[in-house]
């Protein structure tokens, strides 16, 4: 396989940990990955195991520098058509709407430093992970780098995943069609998603869709030898945003501290929900039993799910139609055998079944979430019930080591391969 192009919001990242862990999976199987971040981190902390792939980034060039201007300036000299021609494409696909011309003139500028790159020449597939502007930048890239005699156009393929769905796909629903027709296949975190791609975007064949949950390395979110003896932890993680429903859950350890229910509320995670959510903790009366950790790393975030005893993450729809797809998070709660409340939105349903492997409420039902929160905390047996299922789901059904993305990257390159090979004979 020639190299595979990952465009990248920003990397490192520390939300975007399941992008991280997939990379990571297709260099240890020897996958030849580079990756192109659209911006450099905002967060001085990082994973540690983004190390191993720091040697592999390139970064889209500043706009405005010297490395910008140059590697404008030579493209539109060394391909002037495919350049004016892409342009226009980008400013024609926009329309009258300022937010679409934002967001193809990034992928635009983006497209233009990747296909300057020095390893431009070698990029057999691109893979951008969200539907937005890294699979825009991504299908521009393909046609920049096409035409040539003996090099025919890279495919390209991108993983839709929530937000670029329900938001940015209502706000921009030409784009994402065309990076749908144009993509080579099409992944997708969650068989909700699928449903709903394949329901708005009926003109895009099914079978392009793939299903591919995110995977989880089970041998790092183990299950805790001990758990702690004190009063009940309840374990929160996540960007602090609203479609977490995270003030649901403060209003609910409120309802807890009413009854008399003894508990710690650990919040593990960074947003700008997060002065809100320290308000509402003191309003609630549990500011004392509230602890807010900040952001915190993966190596970090191992030893606080094995200090907690339950995990609670009540997802909402926002007025405005974001929503989570399935949260890794709780992913990484089973895997640690913790017993997961949640709310039944999206695709959560599909890992956190209602008494089997977690317990389910109805979103934005703070009396159900109390409830069920007050259930685990007084019944021991019942949390390491529904642990211990949990975790076995997630060793059977999201284990990273099962993923299929690779055969799908190595089954494109190849045919671009042969492609190549079937020029050069002629």
């Amino acid at each position: 396989m020639d190299e595979l192009v990952y465009i990248v919001g920003e990397f490192p990242s520390l939300s975007e940990t399941f992008i991280l862990r997939e990379m990571l999976d297709l260099v240890d199987r020897g996958v030849p990955l580079r990756i192109y971040a659209l911006k450099r981190p905002r967060s001085g902390r990082r994973h540690a195991d983004c190390a191993r792939l720091m040697e592999r980034v390139t970064y889209r060039p500043r706009r405005g520098s010297i490395q910008w201007l140059a590697g404008h300036a030579a493209m539109a000299l060394a391909r002037p058509r495919g350049y004016t021609r892409l342009l226009a494409r980008a400013l024609r696909e926009a329309g009258s709407s300022r937010y679409q011309l934002r967001e193809r003139l990034v992928a635009f500028d983006a497209a233009v430093g990747l296909a300057r790159a020095p390893f431009a020449s070698r990029i057999r597939h691109l893979h951008g992970h969200f539907a937005g502007v890294p699979a825009t930048t991504a299908r521009y890239v393909a046609e920049l780098l096409g035409g040539g005699q003996k090099s025919p156009a890279p495919r390209y393929s991108f993983t839709a995943h929530a937000q670029d769905i329900y938001v940015g796909g209502q706000k921009d629903r030409a784009g994402l069609e065309a990076n749908l027709r144009g993509a080579a296949f099409v992944v997708t975190c969650t068989g909700y998603n699928r449903e709903h791609l394949i329901r708005e975007h009926p003109g895009v064949p099914a079978e392009k869709i793939h299903r591919v949950y995110h995977g989880i390395d089970t041998r790092r979110f183990a299950p805790a030898k001990e758990r702690g003896t004190g009063p009940a932890q309840i374990l929160a993680v996540g960007r602090l945003l609203p479609k977490k429903g995270l003030h649901h859950l403060v209003a609910a350890c409120g309802a807890l501290r009413e009854r008399g229910v003894a508990f710690q509320l650990i919040v593990a995670g960074d947003g700008p929900e997060r002065d809100r959510l320290e308000r509402l903790a003191a309003g609630h009366g549990i500011a004392g039993n509230t602890t807010f950790l900040g952001e915190v790393v993966q190596e970090e975030l191992v030893a606080v799910y094995a200090q907690a005893d339950l995990f609670a993450l009540p997802c909402v729809v926002t007025p405005e139609g974001d929503r989570d797809g399935l949260p890794n998070v709780i992913l990484e709660a089973m895997a640690s055998a913790l017993p997961v409340v949640s709310t039944r939105v999206s695709a959560i349903p599909e890992a956190v079944e209602d008494g089997v492997t977690g317990l389910l409420v109805p979103p934005g039902d703070v009396d159900a979430l109390a409830a069920a929160l007050e259930k685990l905390i007084r019944d021991a047996g019942l949390r390491q019930r529904l642990g211990e299922a949990g975790r076995a789901r997630v060793e059977r059904d999201f284990d990273l080591r099962n993923s299929p993305l690779a055969e799908l990257f190595a089954r494109e390159c190849d045919a671009v391969a042969r492609a190549i090979a079937g020029k050069e004979t002629r």
